[in-house]
């Protein structure tokens, strides 16, 4: 009989029966039988986290239960468990990785209730107040007077009871617990936290703003270093993926001191095109960590003189005059339990009744803080990495798809890959050609934000195809691919990016 222990919370029960199940199916006959046990973190409910001096609070007793043999495999919270190696056990594998992002809660209430006042939010991490005071307010369809950060403890079912009880208006939790409580097979546990997310707006931090603490979403398995029975079975469900991943965010946060108190966030995305790494925070030091960039990223965009770049000025890219398709727009009032995707900011013209059944899903970053400033909720963003997998999970049951972009747009781009019947598009607005392309014969690189402005330049300046051009993994790429060989295709994560390569190598 393998004895599988885990802390007593309902998070903590779950995540060990996901093991469990892990553990059957890699070996249908093997026993197995769980223990739970409380932590000094678990004990201790009144000192904030970032007070806690003891490294390990929620995984130092778990793991001397195996050191003690009263346990053979214990479960942990990976971004729990201390950056250093620990003497005489093994973390031998992981499952693989949930969501890494961020999600945070706020009380239903009018926005202008909201409007000019404090907004206090809760939360029990130094990384996530530093980074939310650094573009909260830029997401958010109101002007706060002030935004604040208050400690809060408790497993996630208590956390949401103190928001809606307490004084305070949000609080950030990690999206990966949110989505294994509302999926988890025991529906008390699922029926209570769905019942409680009804009292709050939800919106999803990406990455780029927001990178999670290392290890966020992963579920460690962590087994005494003498029991090779043990070790020989754990590792058959390792995801190596998800290890690796995790390991190398772990082995940068050592570099700047590591722990659960620091105000550094890291994550690494697998995407096709490579892995990204975003690093935001700030060290005990003070130094400020800003980085975002693909990671083993080779491309031949070097020594490459500003001129020969288009549009080494973004106002040099108005290639089109965007005029609203009135008849089209009043569609969107009709839209009810249906998920919206903003593909551009003028998409969605300010004062449209937009039903608070739908779910608002932006392409960008960028087209989120303009419809912010239009007054409209923004539940989440592709983060300009595609719309291919928005990944909102449990959080909404609409099934239905609407995407919101120009006349031009492929019908099938939106469809492609999600069920046709429940994917359409709304053609909000037409673009128009201008008369303000200059001689791009003259460009041997490119960066294109939109499939149809490629088209356009192309259809105008035909030898240009033989050029080099950049875009990022979105539709425009789909477009451009159609064209362009591959080995003349690179992919950036914004223009910024593009313009910061080009500018680089003409140092």
């Amino acid at each position: 009989m393998i004895k599988i222990i885990s802390r007593k919370s309902d998070l903590a029960v779950i995540q060990a029966e996901l093991v469990a199940k892990a553990l059957k199916n890699v070996n249908k006959d093997v026993s197995l039988t769980f223990v739970t046990k409380e932590t000094e973190g678990d004990v201790d409910q009144l000192t904030a986290l970032s007070k806690l001096s003891n490294i390990g609070v929620f995984t130092n007793d778990i793991r001397e239960a195996l050191l003690n043999n009263e346990a053979d495999v214990a479960v942990h919270s990976l971004k729990d468990l201390p950056i250093d190696e620990q003497k005489d056990t093994l973390v031998v594998s992981m499952l693989e990785r949930a969501d890494l992002r961020d999600i945070l809660f706020l009380k239903k209430d009018s926005f202008d209730n909201y409007s000019n006042k404090e907004l206090r939010i809760l939360t029990s991490s130094p990384r996530r107040a530093y980074n939310f005071s650094n573009f909260l307010e830029s997401l958010l369809p109101f002007k706060a007077n002030k935004i604040s950060f208050e400690d809060i403890r408790g497993n996630i079912p208590t956390r949401l009871k103190k928001l809606l009880n307490g004084n305070s208006q949000g609080l950030i939790v990690a999206k990966a617990a949110i989505d294994r409580l509302i999926s988890c097979e025991n529906k008390n546990i699922s029926n209570e936290i769905s019942s409680l997310l009804d009292n709050f707006f939800w919106m999803i931090i990406p990455l780029s703003l927001n990178p999670c603490a290392p290890g966020q979403g992963a579920i460690a398995l962590e087994v005494n270093s003498k029991r090779k029975d043990i070790i020989d079975l754990v590792k058959k469900v390792n995801h190596i993926d998800t290890f690796s991943q995790v390991n190398k965010e772990r082995e940068i946060l050592k570099k700047y001191g590591g722990g659960c108190h620091q105000k550094i966030g890291i994550s690494i995305e697998n995407k096709f095109f490579g892995k990204i790494l975003t690093i935001r925070g700030q060290t005990e030091e003070g130094l400020k960590i800003d980085k975002r960039e693909v990671l083993e990223n080779e491309n031949d965009w070097k020594n490459i003189p500003e001129a020969n770049f288009f549009p080494s000025n973004i106002d040099n890219y108005n290639l089109f005059e965007r005029k609203l398709i009135n008849r089209n727009i009043k569609k969107i009032k009709k839209l009810k339990h249906t998920n919206i995707y903003v593909s551009r900011e003028n998409a969605l013209p300010k004062g449209e009744n937009v039903d608070s059944t739908n779910v608002i899903w932006t392409s960008g970053i960028k087209t989120w803080k303009k419809i912010a400033k239009k007054g409209y909720w923004v539940n989440g963003t592709s983060d300009s990495l595609g719309e291919d997998d928005p990944k909102i999970n449990c959080l909404s049951d609409n099934k239905k798809w609407v995407k919101l972009t120009n006349n031009l747009t492929p019908k099938n781009y939106f469809k492609s890959h999600k069920n046709p019947k429940n994917a359409r598009i709304i053609s909000t607005y037409q673009l128009e050609q201008t008369n303000n392309i200059e001689d791009l014969n003259k460009k041997t690189h490119f960066y294109w934000m939109s499939g149809s402005a490629f088209k356009l330049a192309l259809k105008k300046y035909p030898k240009i195809v033989n050029a080099k051009h950049s875009c990022g993994p979105g539709n425009t790429l789909k477009t451009i691919a159609k064209y362009v060989e591959k080995n003349n295709i690179n992919i950036f994560l914004s223009y910024e990016d593009a313009l910061k390569t080009i500018k680089k190598s003409g140092d």
